[in-house]
């Protein structure tokens, strides 16, 4: 749903026309940004080359893309284009304010016609044509907006180029949700990492040399710990090496004592930080 918020004159059947070669550029731009993010892996350039786009297609002046924070309290400019892109660049302003902070908790496309001077107000009211602003939403969660405006002079926006900038709004959701999965997933390495380290330095063993944890092993316990490190239980081992269940759980024992280890999987951890297996 697009919400306008003065009104605006019908569209035109020449407006309509101009949708349909705009949709296909918007399909070949949506082919060309999940290309770039996929070889590129950072956000702040394809959102930038993204916005670049929409407002070429929407014929817009100006426009930016905001997230929102991880408290979701604080709208920050992470693209922008236009006269003033520079100055609002990587500025922030509270989740609830201005169009944009409208625009959000309504979850709804918000068509504004003139200044932003009444409410919802504006960090930076100015007078324009028109301008749109798309919250960025992905299975219903919210995770900033994306807005676009032409100068004063320019003609006025209408549905249809709301439609088009929602099309790419879409698009830039899905990018912002896998980079913010990424980023979860080695927040989630590194305290695993810091777990690790916690665990050696609590059992006073540091990751020593491969040699210093080599030398203490014979050839078939060398066997059996790669094994190990690999996940297989003492039976499976037992099948790879051709000997029986009981022989392996012998030289587990002998590895996690010469490991210095707590058990099997601390013996594993200490064999890979410390380079015996890779």
């Amino acid at each position: 749903m697009v919400q306008e918020l003065a009104p605006h004159r019908a569209l035109t059947s020449s407006a309509v026309a101009l949708a349909v070669p705009d949709e296909r550029v918007v399909l070949e731009t949506l082919a060309e940004v999940g290309v770039a993010f996929t070889n590129e892996r950072q956000l702040e350039p394809v959102l930038d080359r993204l916005l670049g786009t929409a407002l070429q297609i929407v014929r817009a002046d100006a426009g930016s893309v905001m997230l929102l924070s991880r408290e979701r309290d604080t709208l920050v400019v992470v693209a922008a284009r236009g006269p003033r892109a520079r100055t609002i660049l990587g500025t922030r302003q509270p989740a609830d304010r201005s169009v944009a902070g409208w625009a959000l908790r309504a979850g709804e496309t918000v068509l504004l016609h003139g200044g932003a001077y009444a409410q919802p107000s504006s960090d930076h009211p100015r007078e324009l044509a028109s301008s749109v602003v798309v919250p960025l939403a992905l299975s219903g969660r919210l995770v900033g907006v994306m807005n676009a405006s032409r100068e004063p002079g320019a003609s006025r926006m209408d549905e249809s180029t709301a439609r088009l900038l929602e099309l790419l709004a879409n698009q830039a959701a899905i990018l912002i949700d896998s980079v913010q999965m990424l980023e979860e997933l080695q927040r989630k390495d590194q305290r695993l990492e810091q777990l690790v380290d916690q665990l050696l330095g609590e059992t006073g063993r540091r990751p020593a040399t491969s040699i210093d944890l080599l030398a203490p092993l014979t050839r078939r316990e060398q066997q059996v710990l790669e094994l190990l490190v690999d996940g297989l239980t003492n039976r499976e081992i037992a099948l790879r090496l051709v000997v029986e269940p009981d022989t392996v759980k012998d030289h587990v024992q002998s590895i996690i004592k010469k490991l210095g280890a707590t058990d099997r999987t601390h013996a594993a951890v200490i064999a890979v930080r410390g380079g015996i297996v890779s």
